[in-house]
């Protein structure tokens, strides 16, 4: 019976790794062309997770470069899930946590990554209804999410080809709106570092938004911070993202 055991528990271990390798030997045991079928059958499953999910960085890399990635994570990653969107996040994992070349020689590939998964992870994530508090004027409605990138991802498509592609740092806020859709805006220095003191703390005043705005520009004055903060009310409140409010009322000079 142990031997049994044993000789199973090999049998399965040389199954799995010429699975992930079939340029090893394969075992007599194993019928040749039904494990050449099967493991198209995963490999090209697995494949078309991850194309599904980054089809701009797809188009973007190399067709070669493309598939070298794929046949290597497929050959090297240790997946713990078999759902597609696990699957795509564990490739972006895989390069990042391995600080694969790849990353080196195309430096906006992991930040294209990051937010092509970050845009199924919104359309899947469970986002937790807010509990709105009374005279608050600054809370938000749901919860959004700033990010700060160097390139210009959130703009691309698969139209874009590499020669096209220029550093230029910019922040967003993303986030689903009642209806379930993903939303993107671009925002300002400023208004990204006043977002991101929103989703820390729901019961910031018109008065700890102005300090704020004091304390970053601290040329501005007391009548163009009035200005910055009705701009940032009436962005948020035009997405829906804060309740309409009274206005800030103007600190005289």
């Amino acid at each position: 019976m142990k031997e049994n055991q044993i000789s199973f528990q090999t049998m399965q271990q040389q199954f799995c790794d010429w699975i992930r390798d079939p340029d090893l030997e394969l075992p007599q045991a194993l019928p040749a062309e039904r494990m050449h079928i099967y493991r198209d059958l995963l490999f090209n499953n697995v494949c078309s997770f991850i194309d599904l999910v980054y089809p701009v960085a797809r188009v973007m890399l190399p067709e070669l470069k493309w598939q070298q990635l794929l046949s290597e994570f497929f050959q090297k990653a240790q997946c713990r899930s078999p759902l597609y969107n696990d699957i795509s996040l564990e490739f972006r994992e895989y390069l990042s946590n391995q600080q694969h070349p790849i990353l080196q020689e195309y430096p906006w590939l992991a930040e294209l990554l990051q937010f092509e998964w970050l845009e199924l992870y919104l359309d899947t994530v469970e986002i937790e209804k807010v509990v709105l508090q009374e005279n608050c004027d600054w809370q938000l409605t749901t919860k959004v999410w700033v990010l700060v990138y160097q390139y210009p991802v959130y703009t691309w498509t698969t139209l874009i080809t590499p020669e096209q592609v220029e550093p230029m740092p910019g922040a967003i806020m993303v986030w689903r709106d009642e209806q379930d859709k993903v939303c993107i805006e671009e925002l300002s220095p400023l208004f990204a570092m006043a977002i991101e003191q929103l989703t820390q703390n729901v019961k910031l005043t018109d008065q700890d938004i102005h300090t704020l705005i004091q304390s970053v520009l601290t040329d501005l004055s007391e009548h163009d911070i009035y200005l910055q903060i009705q701009e940032l009310k009436a962005l948020l409140t035009r997405m829906r993202l804060i309740q309409a409010s009274h206005n800030f009322k103007e600190v005289e000079g």
